[in-house]
């Protein structure tokens, strides 16, 4: 894969992942500017996704629709949250979110492999380990803003953030599991794949540097960091919890970036 493919991943994972998790959040006791940030940020970066492809595949607009249905839906948040239209906005986050999962990042799982040069009769493996990303890079950004928000609402409920904390924590467990399974079971749903993508992955002089620090920052990191964001949250320290998430959603991009790369 070419490193502007890699960045369409990511780029899409994060702009999915947002638009869902922001959703998950009340309209009514967060103050709306926390809902036009996200939104913001979510359009331009699947806005970066879609320019991505369009330079790394030559794409066709026809091609690259989902993703412009994805943008536009996330601009339309933007607007509606900036017009207070709440509700509205919350359904259009859910729904250009849904958009850009199903119509524009599950398919990256095969268009990945295919990059590669390589051939698999189990890309709902590859499916899977680029949603299990969206969710985790999704659950640690959203959470990161969510914890500037508190030095804004001092009165607003820490429930929502030490949900968010709990999130972070499934998702990575979700992710190194996704990891695992994938690692394990390859050689036995498609052994002529595996023949010629695992020796390359644990090989010295192939990809198992960057196989090791894909492990570390995109699961070992955020893992511990998970518990003690959880911790911070728990003593209402939410400074200090804010601060960890930070570092940890710096950690998950590295680790989706060399995952993208290495397709696990």
């Amino acid at each position: 894969m070419t490193l502007l493919q890699v960045f369409t991943v990511v780029l899409t994972q994060f702009s999915v992942g947002s638009l869902l998790m922001t959703s998950l959040l009340p309209t009514r006791e967060i103050r709306v500017g926390f809902f036009t940030l996200n939104s913001l940020m979510s359009a331009i970066a699947a806005a970066l996704a879609l320019v991505f492809t369009k330079f790394a595949a030559g794409a066709v607009w026809w091609d690259t629709r989902y993703l412009g249905l994805t943008v536009i839906g996330a601009t339309l948040a933007y607007g509606a949250f900036k017009l207070e239209r709440m509700q509205l906005g919350r359904m259009l986050l859910i729904l250009s979110g849904l958009i850009g999962l199903f119509f524009g990042l599950l398919p990256l799982g095969a268009q990945s492999v295919t990059a590669s040069q390589l051939k698999t009769t189990a890309p709902y493996l590859f499916d899977a380990t680029i949603l299990a990303g969206a969710l985790l890079f999704g659950a640690t950004h959203v959470g990161m803003i969510l914890g500037h928000w508190y030095l804004l609402m001092r009165r607003l409920s820490f429930e929502y953030l030490n949900q968010f904390a709990k999130l972070v924590l499934f998702a990575v467990c979700l992710r190194g599991l996704i990891l695992v399974v994938t690692l394990t079971t390859i050689s036995h749903l498609d052994p002529r794949f595996a023949g010629n993508f695992l020796p390359r992955l644990y090989a010295v002089d192939g990809d198992l540097f960057f196989f090791v620090f894909r492990v570390l920052f995109g699961v070992a990191v955020p893992l511990v960091l998970g518990f003690m964001v959880l911790r911070c949250v728990q003593l209402k320290n939410n400074q200090a919890a804010t601060g960890l998430l930070y570092v940890a959603e710096i950690s998950v991009l590295f680790g989706e970036l060399f995952a993208a790369k290495l397709l696990v």
